[in-house]
């Protein structure tokens, strides 16, 4: 029964983190044409890294010092990758579309869930995780234009992003949260340092204030993300981004006027289904284990 209870309380971390990379994600899309992405993204990492050593430093479990200091470098490579197209993606492609193609990361994570951290994947669970992602591909209905190179983007970006929630997670077993997302939110600047500095221009006031923002929901989305994969199994919590599309439709509505069509209301309900089936699947599961003992 514990188990159960820390997949559903990691599941909720998960659907949090869903939730606050929307708003971040909007502020991505708000900056398109303005700012570049790679300007935002050393941005991000030098904000968060502030905001995250600012907040972490008053707790008594945070510490600086690692012995893990390899696997840190390797999870900030792989994410400095993973923002970089990311937020590449989010500038350039319409922004439900890309949404949609990021849910490829789920099934990336059930992949490496099993090579990487040796969870075993059962049939239903593997079921439910292809349902939401068809679900995402429905919410599409179809590419608003022929396919290009640009659409790759977000799908590598899924591949690094799914590696760095399962290196995340084989850290949490014996680093404290605060220091994962410290770490990477470093090594992220460092590493986007470089092509920041070729086109860098000077924000005004208001990309400001958005780009401060995306940091901060990027660190805390991050932040979230290393909770719920802590607390719960890979390949369980995972789906739970689905509902992230059913987040940025309402954003979409209310903050860029965007109608969602019938086929991302349907899209949607899908996604819904799919998580709450994944959920029902494991509360049954439980009580079949507690009848038995």
């Amino acid at each position: 029964m514990v188990l159960i209870a820390n997949n559903i309380r990691g599941a909720i971390w998960v659907v949090g983190a869903a939730a606050v990379a929307t708003v971040m994600s909007a502020g991505v899309h708000e900056l398109a044409g303005s700012i570049h992405s790679a300007q935002t993204v050393f941005i991000r990492g030098v904000a968060g890294s502030l905001i995250i050593f600012a907040l972490a430093i008053p707790r008594s479990g945070f510490r600086f010092r690692t012995a893990r200091l390899k696997l840190h470098l390797i999870r900030g490579f792989v994410g400095v990758i993973a923002i970089n197209l990311g937020f590449y993606s989010i500038m350039i492609l319409p922004l439900a579309t890309v949404t949609a193609l990021f849910f490829t990361t789920p099934l990336f994570v059930t992949a490496f869930s099993i090579p990487l951290l040796g969870e075993k994947v059962g049939l239903r669970r593997a079921s439910a995780s292809v349902l939401g992602f068809l679900g995402a591909m429905f919410v599409i209905g179809y590419l608003p234009e022929p396919f290009s190179i640009r659409w790759l983007a977000p799908i590598f970006a899924s591949i690094a992003f799914a590696l760095t929630l399962i290196l995340g997670k084989k850290l949490s077993t014996t680093e404290n949260a605060g220091t994962i997302v410290l770490y990477f939110a470093i090594i992220l600047a460092i590493g986007s340092l470089p092509p920041a500095i070729l086109v860098w221009e000077s924000p005004t006031m208001h990309e400001w204030v958005l780009l401060i923002m995306i940091a901060a929901m990027s660190s805390l989305r991050n932040y979230m993300d290393v909770r719920g994969y802590a607390l719960g199994e890979a390949q369980f919590v995972a789906p739970f981004l689905y509902t992230r599309m059913i987040f940025m439709i309402i954003v979409g509505y209310f903050v860029f006027s965007e109608v969602p069509t019938l086929s991302a209301m349907g899209g949607a309900c899908v996604i819904i289904l799919s998580t709450l089936y994944i959920t029902y699947r494991e509360l049954a599961r439980g009580k079949t284990s507690v009848s038995r003992i």
